[in-house]
């Protein structure tokens, strides 16, 4: 990227971050006209005083999503599983096995199937920050939340699920006969260049996996002070699988997977069709451009992707992801001024919502000096 717009980008980043909720961010954008840009501002950790490097790994969390979709898609394609097949069908114990049928692949993967969310569960906070270290079992969360009523028949309502992606997790474990991880490094990491992607999977203790950048919560000690969270807080409670990251190998994902060099054309096409998320975004609460017009024009979701096909640029196809240190948000728009854009955003903070002012300025800038 031409020195100019370097500069450009890094001053709308470091203004952002000295008004922002969390001490360090990292940023990679993937622009077709302007070029490629890594870029970290503020702090690792705020007791050494250490600077955020650039391509720090972070827990990515519900972009996970994103690569569990993949995986279900290469499984369909490769002709292990059928994207409408029950999933009572591939997961036939108790209690899957008394899911009703129209709860498919497809249904979980749009978050259509109507299974409660574990996340969503009045005891899971409080269990997180009684027992950080030691995460529910797939047995406890599937006991409660697949056994009883669902929150709406299968293909009569859109709720986000987690507990959905758990099921999704264990059909990819089973029908690709190797863990989670194992499938996440071997069938996208490795074949995509992803050289610091992995999945954390269930490590025996927290602390265990590889090592992260700090990331700040406030909701697992008893004071509300903000820290470090990373080696107490157990990757196994995200039970849908949890990828760790950088802010380039997430621009990288997102702008080959859009970019039509994952996926074959029909598994794309799936996964790209919009389904309403149930609420207009001009009545909704939320984040807003400058003007107060709303971020989220069209709100809806395919299979492991946002979509707004309602965006200008040929509509937004995004994730985002939330949890304990950590906020993460990847976003792709095909036609921004005539060419494709990728922008990847990892803060090491847990934070009230997305970093939308930082994608407003940065979209601004780009806007401002297409050259």
């Amino acid at each position: 990227m031409d020195p100019r717009n370097i500069q450009g980008l890094q001053r709308v980043l470091d203004r952002w971050l000295n008004f922002a909720p969390c001490p360090g961010v990292n940023v990679s954008i993937r622009d077709a006209r302007l070029g490629d840009w890594d870029a970290a501002s503020g702090l690792a950790d705020v007791d050494s005083v250490r600077s955020m490097p650039v391509a720090a790994p972070c827990h990515a969390y519900s972009i996970t999503k994103t690569f569990t979709a993949i995986r279900v898609l290469q499984l369909v394609q490769a002709g292990e599983l059928r994207l409408d097949a029950p999933i009572a069908e591939i997961l036939a114990e108790p209690p899957i096995g008394g899911l009703d049928r129209g709860v498919t692949l497809r249904r979980l993967l749009s978050h259509t199937a109507g299974i409660p969310n574990y996340t969503a569960l009045p005891d899971y906070l409080p269990a997180v920050k009684a027992s950080p270290a030691t995460p529910w079992t797939d047995a406890q969360v599937l006991a409660a939340t697949c056994t009883g009523a669902p929150d709406f028949a299968p293909g009569e309502g859109w709720n986000y699920s987690n507990t959905g992606y758990l099921l999704l997790r264990l059909a990819i474990e089973r029908a690709g006969r190797a863990s989670f991880a194992d499938q996440i490094r071997r069938d996208i990491a490795t074949p995509l260049g992803l050289a610091h992607t992995w999945a954390a999977g269930h490590v025996a203790r927290a602390g265990d996996e590889p090592a992260l950048v700090p990331g700040y919560c406030r909701s697992l000690g008893d004071t509300g002070e903000m820290e470090n969270v990373v080696g107490r807080y157990h990757p196994g409670w995200c039970l849908t699988g949890l990828v760790c990251s950088t802010t380039p190998d997430i621009a990288r994902l997102y702008d080959l997977l859009l970019g039509g060099q994952v996926l074959g054309g029909e598994a794309l096409a799936d996964m790209t069709t919009w389904t309403a998320v149930g609420r207009k975004a001009a009545d909704a609460p939320g984040p807003r451009w400058r003007g107060g017009r709303p971020f989220y024009v069209e709100p809806g979701y395919g299979l492991g992707l946002m979509i707004d096909r309602g965006w200008p640029h040929g509509g937004l196809y995004a994730h985002g992801g939330d949890g304990p240190g950590f906020n993460t948000w990847a976003m792709h728009l095909p036609a921004f001024a005539g060419r494709a854009l990728t922008i990847a955003i990892f803060c090491n903070a847990t934070l009230p919502t997305h970093p939308y002012s930082l994608m407003r300025g940065l979209l601004d800038y780009l806007a401002a000096n297409p050259n």
